[in-house]
């Protein structure tokens, strides 16, 4: 059933890559060291790890705002942002497209567009919690960001990617994938 695949192995591998591609290309673009990702705590979920409200019908990925209980000598609980890959939606996009090459560019663009989101939240730039014309106006900034961000990384098929991705939002108001 579509809604229940998973990554395997190999994509899970596959996923790693894609996000050291994003997170190199997003620290560039915000001049961030690895040490400054600490101001923007996030995680990585695949589907086997995501609980049933964490599961999209249509979203090739997600960002939650989440809250961390303090930890020994700490006074107070911090927020965190968990990136939710949702594996069927984007195992089912390539199969749809009928090119498995298509993964690598497909995860390294949504990795990058939900850490230009981490980023943006994590500056106060946008808002977590937000008016749907806000968010739909935010995701068109955000894949502006993300294709800029993107533009220097010579990844067969990326542009074929992006192509899908703006067709995707022409047909839901403004509304894509992530």
């Amino acid at each position: 059933m579509a809604g229940r695949r998973r990554f395997a192995a190999g994509e899970m591998a596959v996923v790693g890559q894609a996000l050291e591609v994003a997170e190199e290309r997003v620290s560039d673009y915000y001049h961030l060291s690895a040490s400054s990702w600490r101001r923007y705590p996030y995680e990585v979920r695949t589907r086997a790890q995501l609980t049933p409200p964490e599961v999209s019908r249509q979203a090739l990925a997600q960002v939650l705002r989440l809250r961390r209980p303090p930890l020994a000598r700490e006074w107070r609980s911090k927020d965190f942002y968990r990136i939710c890959l949702q594996d069927h939606n984007l195992l089912g996009a390539v199969q749809r497209e009928g090119q498995s090459e298509l993964l690598l560019p497909l995860l390294v663009y949504v990795m990058a567009h939900e850490l230009v989101h981490v980023v943006r939240f994590g500056r106060f730039q946008h808002l977590f919690e937000a008016s749907e014309h806000e968010r739909r106006r935010e995701e068109a900034l955000v894949h502006g960001l993300s294709k800029d961000i993107l533009k220097p990384v010579r990844l067969p098929h990326l542009d074929r990617v992006l192509e899908l991705y703006d067709a995707q939002a022409a047909c839901n108001g403004g509304r894509a994938w992530c």
